[in-house]
């Protein structure tokens, strides 16, 4: 029988062009007490697909400190999770419904519980910031975060 398709396990005629273009993995979730695992996982999956393994510790760390303050602090029933990689660049953006913005980072003084998630994320990150929301609307604002990661010619 004659098919107008290529069997599935012959091999490509050519191979694929490496794209220039940052890798974009998006994530939506749930504005819920598990959203701040379920986006460190995601972040961890994502870094550890790329071959950033080393930056683990350090993302799901910062991620967790944003979906949590996310969960905390914002609107709405939903958070996105953007991770963006423009080697050697990795930046991961939460964005949720509040308008308002995070407070500026600087560690609280004594035992207090609260208010040490951005402190943190100042810490640990190359940089940090917050962004406008999301193209469609559904969302006012984003808060991210920014690590180096090794060039892809040292993988």
């Amino acid at each position: 029988m004659d098919s107008d398709h290529e069997s599935d396990d012959r091999p490509p005629r050519r191979p694929p062009v490496p794209s220039r273009d940052p890798y974009v993995y998006t994530l939506q979730s749930s504005r819920h007490a598990t959203s701040a695992k379920v986006c460190r996982d995601f972040v961890a999956c994502v870094l550890n697909s790329v071959g950033q393994e080393e930056l683990v510790d350090m993302a799901t760390l910062c991620t967790s400190e944003l979906a949590t303050n996310a969960f905390l602090h914002a609107e709405g029933d939903s958070v996105m999770l953007r991770v963006v990689i423009e080697p050697p660049r990795f930046r991961v953006l939460v964005y949720d419904a509040s308008a308002e913005l995070p407070t500026a980072a600087c560690l609280p003084e004594g035992d207090r519980l609260h208010g040490r998630g951005l402190g943190l994320v100042a810490a640990l990150a190359d940089a940090w910031g917050t962004a406008e929301g999301d193209a469609v609307g559904l969302y006012a604002k984003g808060v991210w975060f920014e690590l180096a990661g090794k060039e892809e010619d040292e993988a």
